[in-house]
């Protein structure tokens, strides 16, 4: 029994440190707008590729779970240019829509860690 134990436990290591490596991540941040730096409520965030996807609260935050294999995340609403989001190993962000019809020559991206 003991001979089966010592052989068991560095299978049941490896699967427990794979299960830990393909975990879920949440995401959460802010959206806000460029011109007026407030808060949009009702930006469609979704996880590019799949059918997950999220909204934004009355004061503009969100939260989204994400696989190991998501990419990117894109923001839409109405009346606003779509931004996409690269995901990278940051879990908060604040993600900034741009109005539409409007230059891009002051705009310099759509998003920036909160926590770096």
């Amino acid at each position: 029994m003991k001979k089966l134990l010592l052989l068991a436990l560095p299978v049941l290591s490896i699967l427990l440190s794979s299960a830990v490596q393909h975990k879920a991540v949440t995401i959460s941040g802010k959206v806000i707008s460029f011109e007026e730096s407030l808060a949009l409520e009702g930006v469609s965030i979704n996880v590019k590729g799949t059918n997950k996807n999220s909204g934004t609260q009355a004061d503009g935050t969100f939260s989204i779970s994400i696989a190991p294999g998501d990419k990117l995340l894109v923001f839409s609403l109405a009346g606003y240019r779509t931004e996409e989001l690269t995901i990278t190993d940051r879990t908060d962000y604040e993600v900034i829509l741009k109005r539409e019809g409007t230059d891009n020559q002051s705009f310099a991206g759509g998003e920036k860690a909160l926590h770096p």
